[in-house]
């Protein structure tokens, strides 16, 4: 781990999340920490966002005792498993069955995850069995038999699925996390406010272009398809400026998420921080229904959209990619 003690040294962790330790002043001299995630180190001063949430810290460089980076969540099997659980609930098929722990999933071909199989846990019979089924199954609903493999849960599948000829895994995605208290202190006062409907509207659906493609009759359906779904929309002067798609529901552990997909700003918006808006909009909505977590995806390439997510206080928490029959 780097533990770098100057505001120099610092600036190589912008986006990361570090624990400053720093001196007070005042009748009681001392030291205290502030944990969250490193925002800037210009001006002669580190800019902190805690990550249990509340405005930003200010350190100057001259109080600065040492700043080191803390390393990313613990992540178990248990907890992958435990939070796309709470996943699959918000954004379900059309059509789904389980075998065993793995659960097979149709929606006629709209978005990756509605139509891959996703290997929770053991599929109850032999994986060799279990794989012949999930190529059965879509190929009778002329699907692309695919599976959706959280790492690293699908450690053993992986080979089964080469010796059978499986292409190579593809579109590697990473799982971010972040308190919900932490999200809504993304939200920009000086911003129009964020609506949130339960049902997308006309513009919203033409915000939305999922793979840059127009969206397919039947894409409502599967928008809307979760218990407690949300549509955020932000206008300004009369034209949709930003959406974003928000969904609660509950892990088996107990814990209330917010899955956000969707997110999306106007090109012509860019560049005046409508996606944490957006989203924070979205994390208020959500904790009215009791989330206190919330999760959201990011393709492994796009690392911009990564380093921006960390400064609002999200950290990585598992990987998945997809296993494609072709």
């Amino acid at each position: 781990m780097r533990q770098p003690s100057t505001n120099r040294d610092a600036s190589a962790l912008v986006g990361r999340r570090v624990v400053v330790r720093y001196r007070l002043h005042g009748e009681e001299f001392g030291a205290t920490d502030v944990l969250g995630v490193l925002e800037s180190t210009t001006g002669g001063e580190l800019r902190v966002r805690p990550s249990r949430g509340g405005d930003a810290v200010v350190v100057p460089a001259g109080d600065i005792i040492v700043v080191k980076e803390v390393p990313e969540l613990t992540v178990t099997r248990r907890d992958v498993r435990d939070l796309e659980s709470a996943a699959l609930h918000g954004w379900r098929a059309l059509e789904t069955e389980w075998t065993g722990g793995w659960l097979l999933r149709a929606a006629r071909g709209f978005t990756g995850r509605a139509n891959s199989c996703l290997p929770l846990d053991d599929p109850a019979r032999p994986l060799r069995d279990a794989v012949e089924l999930v190529e059965r199954w879509y190929r009778e609903r002329e699907l692309v038999p695919a599976f959706q493999v959280p790492e690293p849960l699908g450690r053993a599948l992986g080979p089964i699925l080469d010796a059978r000829g499986w292409p190579a895994a593809e579109d590697r995605t990473f799982v971010m996390v972040a308190p919900v208290s932490v999200v809504r202190g993304a939200e920009r006062p000086g911003l129009p406010p964020v609506r949130v409907d339960d049902r997308p509207d006309d513009d919203w659906l033409a915000g939305y272009h999922y793979r840059g493609g127009e969206l397919p009759a039947h894409a409502v359906d599967v928008l809307v398809n979760a218990a407690t779904v949300g549509f955020a929309s932000v206008d300004d002067d009369g034209a949709r400026v930003a959406i974003a798609r928000g969904a609660v529901s509950d892990a088996p552990s107990g814990r209330r998420w917010l899955g956000v997909t969707a997110v999306e700003v106007a090109p012509s918006a860019r560049r005046r921080g409508l996606g944490g808006h957006i989203v924070a909009g979205l994390a208020e909505w959500a904790e009215r229904f009791g989330a206190t977590d919330v999760y959201l995806q990011v393709a492994e390439p796009n690392e911009p959209a990564r380093a921006t997510y960390r400064k609002a206080g999200f950290a990585e928490h598992h990987a998945y990619h997809y296993r494609r029959l072709r």
